[in-house]
């Protein structure tokens, strides 16, 4: 893996209770642990949940958290500048950077420029998904423009008996996207939080799902080469079959259309791209 080229990520959602900061602070271990990154977790939320949980678990020299949540919440330029600011200098100083942010409108859509890959955890819940498709509704301009950060959501805290995803199939997205593999709710997170990753010390399903998710962030992080040009980065991003469904149904489909919806154990991962180098 190349590591000269920074990975920087957004995990974001409006809404509380979807499982972010269990999700942004074990995917920053996944990172430390099973790629052998240094990787900072950057935590703007006021409860600096995930960066306690890094604080407080059993340490890795790879994975570091930082909690400044003061800087990104005064609503002004000011604000904004610091923020970004703070991602870049954590870049400078690691490989990858997990950016964990409890999204409201005063934040505004121009800190999304600085990430290449923002995340967005939702459960498969009608009532998550709408809320979810209003915050991308929000953000579309920022979105869609050109060098605009690749969209991945997550499905996380997915019951078991939800076999397969029908009610994001019978939604209307406003923006393309890619679909994560589910994150099965899972014990393992509750227990180990603020004392260890699930990717070191779950249970091995639990870890398996884990790694699949993690490398799927990998390879998503491989459409989005932030070296190239407007028109490489169009052709380096071109959908593959799955990725292209999704696509054409945000923008011709109607809500009732057939879309495809794989059983959860037949989702190795929707992302189908070649080996990331990051």
């Amino acid at each position: 893996m190349n590591t000269t080229k920074k990975l920087k990520i957004l995990v974001t959602n409006q809404k509380g209770g979807v499982g972010k900061s269990s999700l942004s602070t074990n995917l920053a271990a996944y990172f430390a642990i099973e790629k052998d990154l240094q990787t900072v977790l950057v935590d703007f939320d006021r409860q600096a949940t995930s960066s306690q949980w890094v604080v407080h678990a059993k340490p890795h020299p790879k994975l570091r958290a930082e909690s400044v949540s003061q800087v990104i919440h005064g609503g002004n330029r000011l604000s904004l500048f610091s923020a970004r600011s703070t991602i870049r200098d954590a870049a400078a100083k690691s490989d990858v950077v997990i950016t964990d942010i409890t999204w409201s409108p005063v934040i505004g859509p121009d800190i999304l420029d600085v990430f290449d890959l923002v995340l967005i955890p939702t459960s498969l819940s009608e009532l998550e998904l709408l809320s979810t498709i209003g915050l991308l509704r929000d953000l579309r301009m920022a979105l869609t423009k050109s060098g605009a950060p690749k969209l991945v959501l997550c499905p996380n805290k997915v019951h078991p008996f939800q076999r397969k995803f029908n009610g994001m199939a019978a939604q209307r997205f406003p923006v393309p996207f890619l679909l994560a593999p589910p994150i099965t709710q899972s014990k393992a997170f509750e227990v180990l939080h603020q004392k260890d990753f699930v990717i070191r010390a779950g249970d091995d399903d639990t870890q398996a799902r884990f790694r699949q998710f993690g490398q799927a962030i990998e390879q998503a992080a491989a459409f989005v080469p932030s070296s190239l040009s407007a028109p490489q980065r169009q052709a380096a991003a071109a959908p593959t079959e799955a990725m292209r469904v999704l696509h054409e149904r945000t923008q011709n489909a109607p809500a009732n259309s057939p879309v495809v919806q794989p059983a959860i154990e037949e989702i190795p991962s929707i992302i189908r791209a070649k080996p990331a180098t990051i």
